[in-house]
């Protein structure tokens, strides 16, 4: 729920819309506070030097909004809604939010896949790396020891592949501070 205090929440826009949306709430009288991480596009049919980047997560755009910009978010050209749950918008954790633009800055090899197709595993932490102290779970099918880091509100995680040797066991402490609090 929104209050006064700006917090993260996820837009869903027209598809491949998602750069018109940012600039549209860049444009905004005032303007409207964004995140739209984005992925080399690591099509082949472009050469190594020419990747476009496209959208990590389709159709979505975070925004960073109080309860009086609600009305601004809603009406910016190419915004379908602001996504919800039983009539209240969903925030997004700012450690989320975090997650997401630790991964976006890295230069592994980041898929993005919806949860309900994931194996679900243990919970895990990260010992050492760019991602050291980030929790996620196993998905236990995997050879490599993939590692997701999921977000909850838009139903998607992100998959990164991480050594085995690097993971240990999160403990019903660490597993308690890392929700939000609602």
């Amino acid at each position: 729920m929104l209050t006064s205090t700006p917090a993260w929440c996820a837009v869903l826009t027209y598809p491949n819309a998602e750069t018109t949306v940012a600039n549209n709430f860049a444009k905004a009288e005032p303007p409207i506070e964004y995140y739209l991480p984005m992925l080399a596009n690591r099509d082949r049919r472009f050469k190594h030097n020419d990747m476009p980047e496209k959208a990590m997560f389709p159709c979505y755009i975070f925004v960073r909004i109080n309860n009086k910009q609600v009305y601004q978010t809603r009406t910016t050209h190419g915004v379908v809604y602001i996504v919800s749950s039983q009539h209240s918008i969903c925030v997004v954790p700012d450690s989320d939010i975090e997650a997401v633009r630790r991964f976006e800055a890295s230069q592994r090899k980041v898929f993005v896949h919806e949860t309900h197709k994931l194996v679900k595993g243990a919970p895990a932490t990260i010992l050492n790396g760019e991602f050291a102290g980030m929790q996620g779970r196993l998905i236990k099918d995997c050879k490599d020891g993939n590692f997701a880091v999921s977000i909850s509100v838009l139903n998607m995680s992100f998959v990164v592949h991480v050594k085995r040797s690097e993971l240990r066991p999160s403990t019903d402490d660490e597993l308690v501070a890392d929700k939000p609090d609602r």
